[in-house]
């Protein structure tokens, strides 16, 4: 089936946008710059009858000089750039902004608009808010750029003005729009339809052509899901500590007729004085397909991928669309007790439907991520802007996994020597420190797969110091693989101890470093995978090197075998592998060793929640690992989710981070693990003795794994044989810990 009939059932219609709450970003006009303003066109661009031409295929520079002194305007400033263009465009035009957020790709997308090929002339708004906006230090411009497609791009004007009330749900809107248009190449199997549920309805739901139905959040409401006995109108619930989210997922069903216009509403949580003590946030799921990438055995095409905040939308009769509220309490305005509220779902021309929303708010906080001592990233392609790791440290991360092939000190010559300048990383590592992210892990280097290329932070000085470019570092290195070419080496160790002294002088959060990705893949030395067995010893001198010029900062290392893995524990202080199936054993031999055990996971484009929840909460804590990383964070084109390699679990926008289910999974495991590090530490604190209650817990834990993630190379993913099971763990806890303080 085509996706343009797919279209025709999912109704992705979006022409009515209802009032929203606003999201992470507020967003102001620049108080030094006078509005409206022309940018300079630059260049790519040609001028023809008085329009602006670029031609197929090529990138057009606008500028304007920079109206700040610093390298970001102040933070809530907001500028758009506003042009008038032809769409005569078979695909969308891509907008970025010069952000400095990254080093290989400095430009970051901001928008994508047109691509209907109706020959219009349309008016596109591109906003840019001030995290993403960065002053060049040379020629002190801000820069913009539009890329054109196959088609070409035609302007008739182009300037910057101030943002508008509506601008993000606008811009939500138009993103939904070019997504479905762009995923009409897709294909899903017939046989996904077959999978439609038959509803089970009773009393007045039985004749009610909306229906709302409470369901498990791990359990994902699909276009062909249906109520279930006991569903339709039930109570939306959840118990939950000072400090929390939680999520909640409502299914709305078409019963026997097209729905137009669906909206869902939440009132806050409020106590009887009138006051906010919770908040829920309503996000719903737009539908996409993936046909790079899908679990075998599960349908997930289509797979409500992209949580957008809250719009209306179309169902057709006999279909359903998901919705999540996203509850939230805080300490300093939660209060301990039950509490509710109501859900308003309506659409047009049907009687709206209200159900509640119950609230119990326990009288305890959890420990935070950095109070319980854990630490959770996602590996990123560039750097982040600040409102991003404002939403991660909420959602409990607080750690960010860089790399250095998308970002780095820059790097100059001089003489036989170098120099570095550390502007941008020290603008980022102010922000993460604001918003809490303490950590990162530093990859100084990629895939070993790729090697000698994916040797970044050596094969750049090469570049250099010596000159050599790629083709010269690869003769260097090849010329004796299992060392580090003499002349690069002290280089290394001259690097490390200037990064770890600036980031000493300059407070940046903790940096750990790693040569490179991966080193185990060294014992894979076979026929297709080519001769890696110097792997092991260029990882080894290659820390070696980095702790001469470092000796305090730790050192990190992905291993993804036991065997062949286990050789590096002696040469890192934190040993994370997702390998612990080969040997039961290997926790207990890290710790032994003295050494920091974490573990890491990683996601296709469509990952659900409940895996993400067992993965990073349950399964990882019974081995008594204390961080973790996810491969990875935002590798994907953006919201075009057909092709790509999508390892992805959040996109962001100019306004707002858009999750996706797993990331819901993911918040929510670490909620579990702060919740067994605050119930270990009560049990401390009244030396209380709950070494057998975790025990059980733990080998249970273990017990429940399903078939899925044996493999660290093709499977990096476990899951529970019944998700469900998560609950009662959960519930076990809560349990536990408010026995403990006597409640």
């Amino acid at each position: 089936m085509k996706f343009s009939t797919l279209l025709a059932l999912l109704c992705f219609a979006l022409s009515f946008i209802p009032p929203l709450s606003a999201g992470t970003v507020d967003t102001r006009a620049p108080e030094g710059l006078n509005l409206p303003a022309e940018p300079a066109a630059e260049a790519g661009w040609s001028q023809q009858d008085g329009q602006y031409v670029l031609e197929p295929n090529q990138e057009g520079i606008l500028t304007i000089p920079a109206w700040f002194d610093s390298n970001r305007p102040p933070r809530g400033e907001c500028v758009v750039l506003e042009v008038e263009f032809l769409d005569n465009l078979a695909h969308p035009v891509r907008a970025e902004i010069y952000s400095a957020l990254g080093t290989r790709q400095p430009w970051s997308e901001l928008h994508r608009f047109g691509g209907t090929g109706d020959n219009r002339w349309k008016t596109a708004r591109v906003p840019a808010t001030s995290d993403f906006i960065w002053r060049d230090k040379t020629s002190g411009l801000v820069q913009f750029k539009l890329i054109a497609g196959d088609s070409g791009l035609r302007l008739r004007s182009f300037r910057l003005v101030a943002p508008q009330t509506g601008d993000e749900q606008r811009y939500n809107a138009e993103t939904r729009q070019w997504v479905e248009r762009e995923q009409r190449r897709g294909e899903i199997d017939p046989s996904y339809w077959e999978k439609t549920e038959a509803p089970v309805l009773t009393g007045d739901w039985a004749g009610s052509p909306l229906v709302p139905y409470v369901r498990n959040w791990m359990d994902l409401v699909m276009p062909v899901s249906a109520p279930r006995a006991g569903e339709a109108g039930a109570a939306l619930s959840t118990r939950m500590f000072t400090n929390e989210f939680q999520t909640l997922q409502l299914g709305i069903y078409a019963n026997g007729r097209d729905l137009s216009g669906v909206t869902v509403e939440v009132e806050p949580v409020r106590d009887d004085a009138g006051k906010v003590v919770a908040t829920a946030r309503v996000r719903v799921a737009q539908y996409t397909v993936d046909r790079g990438y899908t679990y075998p055995g599960f349908f997930v095409e289509p797979y409500p991928q992209l949580l957008w905040p809250s719009y209306a939308f179309d169902i057709p009769a006999g279909r359903s669309h998901l919705v999540y509220f996203i509850v939230r309490t805080e300490d300093k305005t939660a209060r301990p007790g039950k509490y509710k509220t109501m859900v308003s779902v309506t659409a047009e021309g049907v009687p709206a439907e209200k159900i509640p929303l119950e609230v119990e708010i326990l009288p305890l906080r959890l420990l935070s991520m950095d109070e319980a001592g854990i630490r959770m990233g996602g590996c990123t392609t560039n750097l982040l802007p600040e409102f991003e790791l404002d939403f991660l440290s909420d959602y409990n991360h607080n750690m960010i996994n860089i790399w250095y092939s998308g970002i780095r000190p820059e790097l100059s010559g001089n003489g036989d020597g170098f120099e570095l300048d550390f502007t941008v990383m020290d603008d980022w590592m102010a922000a993460s420190r604001r918003q809490g992210i303490n950590y990162h892990v530093y990859f100084l280097g990629g895939n070993p797969y790729g090697f000698p290329r994916t040797m970044h932070l050596p094969r750049t000085l090469a570049n250099t110091v010596m000159g050599l470019d790629d083709s010269g570092w690869a003769a260097l290195s090849m010329a004796d693989p299992d060392n580090v070419p003499p002349r690069i080496a002290p280089l290394i160790t001259e690097w490390a101890r200037r990064f770890a002294s600036h980031a000493r002088q300059n407070d940046w959060p903790n940096v750990i470093l790693t040569p490179f990705d991966e080193p185990a893949k060294w014992h894979q030395y076979t026929a297709d995978k080519g001769m890696l067995h110097f792997i092991k010893p260029q990882f080894n001198q290659q820390v070696a090197l980095l702790k001469a010029g470092a000796p305090e900062l730790d050192i990190y290392g992905s291993i993804h075998h036991y065997y062949g893995g286990i050789e590096f524990l002696e040469n890192v202080d934190i040993f994370c592998t997702n390998a612990v199936e080969e040997n039961h054993d290997m926790p207990d031999e890290v710790r032994d060793g003295g050494k920091e055990l974490w573990q890491y996971s990683g996601i296709g484009g469509m990952g659900f929640p409940a895996v993400a929840r067992y993965t990073f909460g349950y399964y990882f804590a019974s081995h008594g690992s204390v961080g973790s990383l996810c491969w990875a964070y935002n590798w994907t084109d953006r919201f075009d989710l057909l092709d790509a390699p999508n390892w992805a679990y959040a996109w962001n926008t100019p306004f707002d981070v858009i999750p996706a289910p797993y990331f819901e999974g993911m918040r929510e495991a670490w909620d579990e693990r702060r919740l067994l590090e605050t119930l270990k530490k009560t049990a401390d604190r009244k030396g209380a003795d709950i070494h057998w209650f975790l025990s059980r817990l733990f080998a249970e834990i273990r017990m429940a794994r399903g078939q899925g993630g044996r493999s660290t190379l093709n499977d990096f993913w476990e899951r529970a044989k019944d998700e469900q099971i998560m609950e009662k763990w959960h519930n076990r806890l809560v349990d536990k810990l408010l026995d403990l303080n006597g409640l």
